[in-house]
């Protein structure tokens, strides 16, 4: 009797597991964005790796402009749009240059990486910027607006914000670095966001830069300027800086990745470890799909993280990134579990990913009305 009884409970139990581990469904509605999100990406070097055979530029003129992002241009391509941060200047003089251990640049021309490569857009709010002072952002603006890309950015020369808008809904995107946030009493932020939602924005991505670099969990600095970006009014809150993968937390309808790690980062020639002791190669592709019903009202997001690898070799810099699969995929997804309190993600499947639950917007949740 105890025998059947156990069989039955196993019989049970088997038939439940498959639909507990089964991965996620995509949600479907009428109206939807889908939004790329990568790792840090510095098209450039500094000037002592500029002329060395082991450099980005080496790369670049062996390979050519499609050569940093080939392997992923399929998944840009596929999306809306692909949002990188720009972790550096387009600039073609040595002029001016920060008095800073390292100050990233690359030539004007290699604007060509990101319009070959289907990126449309890039943030400057980062520790980068302004490597090479007023004439460096300028060089950077001026070359993006001439080919097109779409940026934005609040720095100490700019502060400026970016809208999308596809089938008459339209998504703001607003980026700072975490020293320039608060000015004179206030926060630019607050202005920026407030434009967006006047503007008729009916979901606001802000893509925050700061952390403790290769801390693999984020610090009480990081929450802090997220809360605050939160309060202003961003849904969606999109990390980099710590240059190594960090956890994701959603909260009320809002999720939050604290850090995509690095990807196309042609500021190292030699892999480094993170505070963990590991060799830090892995990253991930984050795509937000935004729903909408036919009347353009928000209805939630949907995250599908694609695991990768920021060079081919373990031994040095390859500046190529590429997905993973297997075991060391789910390596790379194991790495943005380590906190206790953070997004437990669902199963990987090969060829696509990991699709995470559907997560409703704020006022269409159970029991909130706003």
């Amino acid at each position: 009797m105890r025998t059947l009884a156990c069989f039955i409970v196993l019989t049970l139990l088997l038939s439940i597991l498959p639909a507990a581990f089964a991965e996620a469904n995509f949600y479907e509605a009428p109206k939807q964005i889908t939004v790329t999100f990568t790792g840090d990406c510095t098209l450039g070097t500094d000037d002592r790796e500029r002329n060395t055979k082991t450099g980005f530029d080496a790369y670049i003129q062996k390979y050519g402009y499609e050569y940093p992002f080939a392997k992923v241009r399929d998944i840009f391509e596929a999306d809306d749009l692909t949002v990188i941060n720009l972790e550096g200047v387009f600039y073609d003089y040595d002029t001016y240059r920060t008095d800073k251990t390292y100050a990233f640049r690359g030539p004007t021309d290699y604007v060509n990486i990101l319009t070959c490569s289907s990126v449309e857009a890039v943030y400057l709010g980062n520790n980068h910027t302004l490597d090479y002072g007023e004439p460096g952002i300028r060089s950077t603006v001026e070359t993006l607006e001439s080919a097109g890309v779409k940026w934005f950015g609040t720095t100490e020369y700019t502060n400026a914000s970016y809208t999308y808008e596809k089938d008459g809904v339209k998504i703001g995107f607003v980026s700072v670095y975490i020293s320039y946030w608060w000015q004179g009493g206030r926060s630019p932020m607050i202005q920026l966001m407030s434009e967006l939602r006047r503007d008729g924005c009916q979901v606001i991505v802000a893509c925050m830069h700061g952390g403790v670099e290769y801390d693999i969990r984020h610090d009480n600095n990081q929450e802090k300027l997220a809360t605050a970006l939160l309060e202003y009014g961003a849904d969606i809150i999109v990390g980099n800086h710590p240059h190594t993968l960090q956890e994701i937390w959603v909260r009320d309808g809002k999720t939050i990745l604290w850090s995509l790690g690095n990807f196309a980062f042609g500021g190292n020639s030699k892999l480094k470890n993170n505070k963990a002791g590991e060799l830090n190669i892995d990253t991930c592709i984050a795509q937000i799909t935004f729903s909408f019903d036919e009347n353009n009202n928000y209805l939630g997001h949907q995250l599908r993280l694609i695991p990768c690898h920021l060079s081919g070799s373990t031994d040095y810099n390859d500046y190529q990134p590429f997905p993973v699969t297997g075991k060391d995929a789910e390596k790379a997804l194991k790495n943005m579990q380590r906190a206790v309190n953070c997004l437990r993600f669902n199963p990987f499947v090969e060829g696509y990913g990991s699709l995470q639950n559907f997560v409703a917007a704020p006022r269409f949740q159970v029991g909130i009305i706003k």
